[in-house]
C-alpha cells in the first residue's frame, strides 16, 4: 500500500490517509455569513471523495474580522447548531473536519464591513491603499477572547479540532511580522513580543477546549516582505508552538501584497482587470510580466520550508503548496519532509480526487494551476468552483 493511503493521528485524531483539503474560501455562505445547502453540498462532496482531513475555509471570529463576503461568522451560539449540520454530515461518509479560525485584520476589505479595518499597526494595505486603526490594548484582548469563544463553538459543534490561522498575511501573521507590527507596547518589537498575541490566542483556545482537543496552525515559513518572518524566526515561533502544545504545523508562505506568491500558477489577466477602473487597468498591464515571473509555478514549492521545520519540531508538519505529483507526495512522507499532504485548488476541480488517485496508482492530478478559481473567490468573491472550461482528465 502506498504511504499516501496509510493511517495517521494528530494528537487523540486519528486520520484514514495522509491527504489534507487546505482551507479554501468558500463564498458559499449567506451574506450573512450563515450555512447554506450549497455549502453543505460542497462538504459533502469532499467528506465522499476520500480526502481524510478536510480544514474548512476561513471562519471569521467576529464580524470585523470578516475579511471578504459570504464566509461564515461564527462569533454567537446560534451558529452552533448551522455548524453541527456539516459535522454530521463530513463524518458521516468518513472523513474528519477541523475548523480555520481567523481574524483579516488589515487585509479586510473596509468596503465590505462599512468601517475602518484594524491592525496591529497602521501600515498602509497596498492592495487597497487604506491604512488601518491601530488596536487598542482593550480590542487585542477582546480579540484573543473571541478566538477562544469561537473554538468552543465549533467543539461543541462536533468539529474535529480547529487550525488557528497565522499565515497569508491575516492578523496573527501581521503581529508576528515586522513588516506589519511596528508596535513598542508588549505586544510588538522583539520576535518574542511579535508571538505573544498567537500564544495568548493558543492558551486562551486551549482553556475553552481543553487538553486533548487537537489544535493546529497554519505558518508562513517567510513573509517574502521586507521586514516579514523568515524562515529563522518561523522555525523559532514553531519550537515555542510544540513546547506548549500545539498538535500539528501546517507549512505555506507569502502575504497578500505579494500576488500569487501563496498560490503560484498562471495569471488571467481578463478576471484581475475585471470591475478595474483605468488606473488600475494600467498598473495591472503594467506589473503582469513581473508578477507572472515571480508567481511562476513549480512543484511542491514550499516543500523544503517544510522539511526544515520537521527537523525541529516533533508534532506532525503538513506541507501545503503545489504538491501535484503522486511521486512527489509519497517521496516527502518516506523521506521524513512531511507527515501530511495538503491541497487546495486540485480539490476545488476534483473534490473525489483521493479516491481517483487510490484506485488508480498512475491518476494524474488535472488542475492545471489556472488560478482562474483564486482570483475569482479573492478577487470577485464568487462562490468557489472551478473556472477552468477545459474538459476534466
Amino acid at each position: 500500500m502506498s504511504v499516501l493511503f496509510t493511517e495517521g493521528r494528530i494528537g487523540i485524531l486519528s486520520i484514514s490517509n495522509r491527504f489534507v483539503r487546505s482551507a479554501t474560501a468558500e463564498c458559499l455562505a449567506s451574506d450573512d455569513g450563515r450555512i447554506t445547502e450549497e455549502y453543505l453540498r460542497a462538504y459533502e462532496r469532499l467528506a465522499k471523495g476520500g480526502v481524510g482531513l478536510i480544514i474548512s475555509g476561513n471562519m471569521y471570529i467576529n464580524a470585523i474580522g470578516k475579511a471578504i463576503p459570504r464566509m461564515l461568522v461564527i462569533d454567537k451560539d446560534e451558529m452552533i447548531d448551522d455548524l453541527s449540520k456539516v459535522t454530521q454530515m463530513v463524518h458521516q461518509h468518513g472523513a474528519k473536519i477541523v475548523a480555520q479560525l481567523n481574524h483579516g485584520g488589515r487585509q479586510c476589505d473596509s468596503k465590505v464591513l462599512g468601517i475602518k479595518t484594524i491592525a496591529p499597526s497602521p501600515v498602509r494595505y497596498r492592495l487597497t491603499f487604506v491604512k488601518p486603526r491601530e488596536m487598542s490594548e482593550n480590542e487585542i484582548e477582546e480579540t484573543i477572547e473571541c478566538f477562544g469563544e469561537a473554538a468552543r463553538r465549533v467543539k461543541e459543534a462536533g468539529y474535529d479540532g480547529v487550525q488557528i490561522h497565522a499565515a497569508h498575511g491575516y492578523l496573527i501573521n501581521q503581529f508576528l511580522s515586522g513588516y506589519t507590527n511596528r508596535r513598542s507596547d508588549r505586544w510588538g518589537g522583539s520576535l518574542e513580543n511579535r508571538m505573544r498575541f498567537l500564544i495568548a490566542v493558543y492558551h486562551r483556545i486551549r482553556s475553552k477546549v481543553g487538553t486533548d482537543y487537537p489544535i493546529l496552525i497554519k505558518l508562513n515559513a517567510d513573509d517574502f516582505t521586507k521586514g516579514g518572518v523568515t524562515l529563522v524566526q518561523c522555525i523559532g515561533i514553531c519550537m515555542k508552538l510544540d513546547e506548549i502544545g500545539i498538535n500539528a504545523i501546517e507549512v505555506s508562505g507569502g502575504i497578500a501584497e505579494r500576488g500569487l506568491h501563496i498560490i503560484r500558477g498562471d495569471l488571467p489577466i481578463d478576471i484581475a482587470l475585471r470591475d478595474r477602473n483605468i488606473i488600475e487597468r494600467i498598473l495591472i498591464h503594467l506589473l503582469k510580466g513581473s508578477i507572472r515571473k515571480e508567481s511562476s509555478f513549480e512543484e511542491s514549492y514550499f516543500l523544503t520550508y517544510a522539511a526544515e521545520i520537521k527537523k525541529h519540531v516533533d508534532v506532525p508538519v503538513i506541507a501545503v503548496g503545489g504538491m501535484r505529483h503522486r511521486e512527489t507526495m509519497e517521496r516527502a512522507l518516506r523521506d521524513g519532509q512531511a507527515d501530511y499532504i495538503s491541497m487546495c485548488r486540485p480539490f476545488i476541480r476534483q473534490p473525489n480526487l483521493v479516491n481517483l488517485l487510490k484506485k488508480d496508482d498512475g491518476y494524474s492530478i488535472s488542475c492545471t494551476n489556472c488560478n482562474r478559481c483564486t482570483l475569482e473567490i479573492a478577487s470577485h468573491y464568487n462562490p468557489m468552483k472551478c473556472y477552468n472550461s477545459k474538459s476534466f482528465s
